[in-house]
């Protein structure tokens, strides 16, 4: 027998075939990625994580403002507590000064009102203070002149 040449012992379904397989393969090696294409996209995705790393970091400066003036705002309100906690006791402290003062003048005035009844002549004994002095001394004539009989 001859020696046969593996092109001739091919039949056409396995040229075909062939063909068909380097077709593929084209087709394969077109659809591979090539290091430009990872350089792009590499490229692309430090874009976008640069972008959203921009924007937070910008949500962030946004955030921490916010807070300085909510922690500014609380110093203040706690200043305001403070100086208003002062000035409610300092009020205290007047309040009970002032209840006893008034209450040392009123039994002062009680005091004198009680003292007043026995110098002052009622309206019942008439206008005359002199007269009211001499009712007792006369009482006391009188009880003795009833003692005496």
């Amino acid at each position: 027998m001859a020696p046969t040449s593996p092109a001739s012992t091919c039949s056409t379904a396995d040229t075909t075939t062939l063909a068909d397989i380097g077709a593929e393969l084209k087709r394969m090696a077109m659809m591979m990625v090539t290091k430009d294409d990872l350089t792009h996209l590499t490229n692309n995705l430090h874009k976008v994580i640069k972008a959203e790393v921009t924007g937070l970091k910008a949500e962030i400066k946004a955030q921490e403002h916010r807070i300085q003036q909510v922690e500014k705002r609380a110093q203040t309100t706690e200043d305001h507590s403070a100086a208003t906690d002062t000035a409610l006791k300092r009020q205290g402290t007047l309040i009970l000064a002032m209840r006893r003062q008034l209450e040392d003048q009123d039994n002062r005035s009680r005091r004198n009102n009680i003292r007043g009844t026995y110098s002052t002549p009622s309206p019942a004994h008439g206008r005359d203070p002199q007269g009211y002095n001499m009712l007792p001394t006369l009482l006391r004539h009188q009880r003795s002149d009833h003692e005496e009989s």
